[in-house]
């Protein structure tokens, strides 16, 4: 386990010596269980790729990142006022997957995964599923074993309600911690007018994806989410830059360790070891930023919708 752990501070958010104990423990326990849970997810997405063409999506994220989860922790304290004890208790995703299906064969497959997983001593322990709502589509279930009450989160996706929740986010990023509300300065309905705008973005993404047949048999419908027509197009536009700017964020943090490797390798490099680390790093320093399709914004009064370690997107449980 961690031994003598500190207090964290992060984002705003702090946790004390002892919440910081209980919280990086819980996660310890999940780093370990995380070898095994992954072959058995393999050994899924390998049985439904055969019957419905299954995939499992981004397995390289199937353990929450420890800071994530301190502040997830940390925020439920403040928030919530949510006991950090309880939120390492109850906490479903510090393991997590996600599974595709093509639309047509969606619902045979999550039901078929379904199968599989309570042949392993699985069984559901959360359901949330939200192909209705406006601004994040999919089906987030929870899974706990019966003998050892290790659990794990799985994302029903199809390949486009995948790819979307990939592109908003940085949205979510945005919407989910304390941004939006420092930039209004505190101003509470501007707050809310700027997550208003964030939430209309990311359904722009969702409104071509096609939603999956007999997906309404699956779990419990929630529509979280509701879009407010009359965002002002300023607020709009803020929020599409400051997305643009978490995305620039978010890639110069990933290229930062690459950097880092290969200067370590080229320490004791001469002349060429070190001419390749120059290249690479104005290589990656010139790579320009993913850019997403701008998407026409719709015009105020006129309702015209249906309402994320790199983080995976919404934890519904």
């Amino acid at each position: 386990m961690s031994g003598t752990t500190g207090a964290w501070e992060g984002e705003g958010y702090t946790l004390s010596p002892e919440q910081n104990r209980v919280v990086t423990e819980r996660w310890e326990r999940a780093a370990a269980a995380r070898q095994d849970m992954d072959a058995m997810m393999k050994g899924v997405q390998q049985e439904t790729a055969q019957s419905h063409g299954g995939r499992l999506e981004g397995l390289e994220y199937s353990l929450k990142g420890l800071d994530s989860f301190r502040r997830k922790a940390a925020t439920a304290a403040v928030v919530g006022n949510v006991p950090v004890e309880k939120t390492a208790r109850k906490v479903n995703d510090l393991n997590r997957y996600t599974l595709t299906f093509d639309p047509d064969s969606y619902s045979q497959g999550v039901e078929r995964t379904y199968e599989r997983l309570r042949h392993s001593g699985y069984e559901p322990i959360s359901e949330k599923n939200t192909w209705q709502d406006p601004v994040y589509k999919g089906i987030n279930t929870s899974w706990q074993h019966t003998e050892s009450a290790e659990k794990f989160e799985l994302q029903f996706h199809t390949p486009d309600s995948f790819k979307a929740k990939m592109e908003n986010h940085e949205l979510y990023e945005l919407s989910r911690g304390n941004a939006l509300a420092d930039l209004a300065e505190g101003n509470e309905e501007l707050a809310q007018s700027y997550r208003d705008a964030a939430n209309q973005l990311q359904n722009e993404r969702y409104k071509n994806v096609e939603v999956p047949p007999g997906q309404e048999k699956i779990g419990e419908q929630l529509v979280r989410d509701k879009l407010n027509p009359r965002v002002p197009l300023d607020h709009v536009e803020l929020i599409r830059q400051k997305e643009a700017e978490k995305r620039a964020e978010n890639l110069g943090h990933a290229q930062a360790p690459v950097l880092g490797q290969v200067e370590q390798a080229t320490l004791q490099a001469d002349g060429p070891g070190q001419a390749k680390t120059n290249d690479l790093r104005n290589r990656l320093a010139t790579r320009p930023a993913v850019e997403l399709p701008r998407q026409k914004t719709a015009t105020p009064g006129i309702e015209q919708f249906p309402q994320q370690s790199r983080s995976r997107g919404p934890s519904l449980g």
